[in-house]
Parts: structure tokens; sequence; C-alpha cells
């Protein structure tokens, strides 16, 4: 259980899809009236799902706690230390909403690293830092964040490699071993593609860090390292059709920034040489 503030309206998004489906229509009913919560029995909340008392403490169970009460304490929790968020009508024209986007990203920040591990990032970052080889890989709406992810860290002197086509992927991937590390953007954390990329990797011996919006989705259960982040208001569904990678596109930034900063002097070599080639192709 991930007992940090906020963390539990994301836990729940993030482990919905892996519940029973009358697990999955009490959850429903946790997130849709997660402010009133605290003033809801047990039996109140089975009501509402139309399931029996029993399945709503399994379905807290389910989610990592100890049953209904530790849930509603905590939800308690963290709705006194949620900041407070502007409301007001829906922003107009075209600047209006862009200008609401980067306010909505701004205000939810806290929530969307809820359910990120002190201890799993810094793993993270040590394998990508000390891998003898480093392969990214993305497919679909993930395949940008993982050519971005290879630029990025091949930047700072910590080369890697993203093959855009997938049988080429998995051929990366069965030639790793033992102290290459394969690293993953999957924001379902369930595209058919990556997940064979993994197995392949996982069968080679290579570590593999996994960056996703589902905690027990396919692919964050065969890491070695999952790291999840994902916005707030954000359900599998939405994940599948709108497939907002916010979220995974700042922890990319952030692992690199991370990386970065444990290479010490070599990404402050590799940047300097960057920044003499980007400067070469600027015109006047």
């Amino acid at each position: 259980m991930n007992d940090q503030p906020g963390a539990v309206i994301a836990t729940i998004r993030s482990l919905m899809p892996s519940l029973l489906p009358t697990e999955q229509t009490v959850a429903a009913v946790l997130l849709e009236r997660s402010a009133e919560i605290v003033e809801l029995s047990a039996q109140q909340v089975a009501d509402a799902a139309g399931a029996s008392r029993a399945t709503v403490v399994r379905t807290c169970q389910s989610l990592g706690y100890s049953g209904y009460q530790q849930l509603r304490v905590l939800l308690a929790r963290d709705a006194a230390a949620a900041p407070v968020r502007a409301t007001g009508a829906t922003p107009d024209g075209a600047a209006g909403i862009v200008t609401a986007t980067f306010t909505q990203l701004a205000d939810r920040v806290h929530d969307m690293t809820a359910l990120l591990d002190g201890g799993a990032l810094d793993r993270a970052v040590t394998l990508l830092a000390d891998a003898r080889r480093v392969v990214i890989v993305g497919n679909g709406l993930s395949a940008p964040l993982a050519q971005d992810a290879a630029a990025r860290l091949s930047s700072i002197g910590r080369p890697a490699e993203a093959q855009s086509d997938v049988i080429g992927q998995q051929i990366s991937a069965r030639l790793l071993g033992p102290g290459d590390l394969l690293l993953v953007v999957s924001g379902s954390g369930a595209n058919a593609l990556t997940l064979r990329t993994v197995a392949a990797a996982t069968a080679a011996g290579a570590d593999v860090v996994a960056v996703t919006a589902f905690g027990r989705s396919p692919i964050a259960q065969a890491a070695t390292v999952a790291l999840v982040v994902t916005m707030p208001d954000l359900t599998f569904r939405d994940e599948l059709t709108l497939a907002s990678r916010l979220p995974q596109a700042i922890l990319v930034e952030g692992l690199v920034a991370a990386t970065a900063d444990r290479l010490g002097d070599v990404a402050v070599r590799a940047k300097a040489l960057a920044l003499d080639a980007i400067s070469a192709n600027l015109s006047d």
C-alpha cells in the first residue's frame, strides 16, 4: 500500500483494470463519490454499487488496504491535504482552452506523482546509468516518447537506442543480456507488441524498467522496476482513447535529469558536445 498523501484516488484508478467486475463497480463508486466517502458506511457504498458489504471490504483489500475503514480514513486525510483548485466556467476560445490545460496540469502535479516510489526511482536511475546497453521501446502513441527518451539519454552521454519497427524491437530485446536494460513506455501497460518485447528481454536476462499509468498491468508486473504516473481523472478507457502521455513525458524528463546527475562529469562533457553540435546548425 502506498500511504503517501494523495495516493488513494491514484491507487484506485491505477489498479481498477486488475479488479474483478464486481470490485470494479465498487471502485467506480469510490471514485465518483470520493468526497462523500468519509460520511458513508460500507453498507451505503455497497448499496450504491449494487454489491454486498463483503464485496466492498474485499475491493479495499484488493487495492492494498486492510479494509474499508482504512481507505475511508486515508481518503479523508487526502481531502484535507488537497490544494484548493480554482473552479469556473468552461474556458472560451482557443487561448482560454490552452491556458486552462496548463493550469489543470499545474494543479494536478501532486496527484500525478502520488504513486511514484523513491526506492523504485533510485533503482531505475541506477539501472539506466550503469547498464551496458539501453534499448527503449514504446508503441502506438507511446512511440514518440521512446524516441525522445533515446535522444535525450544519448545527449547526456548515456547511449540508448529506440527502434520503431516492432520486429526490430523484439530482435534487439532478444540480443540483450544480463547487465543490459530495456526501458519501456506504455500508458496502458497492456500493449501486446510491447509486452512481447518485454518477454524477450526478460528471457534474455536483461532488466526492464516500465513507465506506465497502471500498476497491475501486464507490463508493470513483468518489469524489474515499474514507475507509475497517471492523470488523476484518467480511466483505463480514457487512457486507450485519449492517451494523455503528459505524466509519462514528464517522468522521462525527470529520469534523464536524474541519470545526468548520476553520470556526473560524463554528462557534463556530453552536454557540451551536444551544444556545440546544435550551435553549429543554427543560422544567424
